[in-house]
């Protein structure tokens, strides 16, 4: 018995292969997406909505969108500011003009950013995405939350602000990626760093139009 138990310890350190259970890899995180915290197995209750996220952000990060159509169910009720994606369609429809207009696109989770309830299939996550549309540089902090339903995402809202990328244009505020404590705004530049108030970014039209 002690030689049979030898040789299976000796097969093991062979074949690289550990009689104790892991935690899932750090490499094994999906593409376009950093994650600075402890990663939950991923097929268990906790795993399963903690990575559902990580494969969004993914999703968005990499414009796959086989991807997305996997993680949503048909009737997803998909918002954020000045938007609301009802239907798999309508949310498909919007990664497409995203991706048309954006390049260079990531999604940065700091540690200690996900809250998750697998009593009610409930999970927010405070996380950073970056991203160049038309040209234009952004780094917004953001806060998702999503109800799932069947291993899918039945309700997903987002709450960032939209005037950060245009702040950051204007040099106002810094872009402030990778920071272990996400705040609303990044912080100020140099420049406006003792600026009150800070100048209004939108909207910069009337509306209604004025009657000529």
């Amino acid at each position: 018995m002690i030689r049979r138990a030898l040789l299976v310890t000796v097969l093991l350190a062979v074949v690289g292969v550990s009689p104790v259970c892991r935690a899932e890899p750090r490499r094994g995180l999906p593409a376009g997406v950093t994650y600075e915290g402890p990663l939950e197995l991923r097929f268990t209750e906790r795993g399963r909505l903690q990575w559902l996220v990580l494969e969004l952000a993914s999703a968005w990060a990499t414009c796959d969108l086989d991807l997305m159509a996997s993680l949503v169910t048909n009737n997803v009720d998909y918002s954020f500011p000045t938007t609301r994606l009802q239907g798999k369609e309508a949310v498909l429809n919007d990664v497409r003009v995203f991706c048309a207009t954006s390049t260079d696109t990531s999604v940065f989770f700091p540690v200690n950013s996900f809250y998750i309830d697998p009593r009610t299939n409930r999970i927010a996550a405070e996380l950073q995405f970056r991203s160049t549309t038309r040209g234009a540089r952004q780094v917004v902090n953001d806060v998702w939350i999503g109800t799932v339903d069947r291993g899918k995402f039945k309700i997903v809202k987002e709450y960032l602000d939209g005037r950060v990328r245009d702040l950051q244009a204007l040099g106002v505020l810094e872009y402030d990626s990778n920071r272990a404590f996400l705040t609303p705004w990044p912080p100020r530049t140099p420049a406006w760093a003792d600026c009150f108030p800070i100048v209004r970014a939108a909207p910069i039209n009337t509306c209604p139009p004025t009657s000529p």
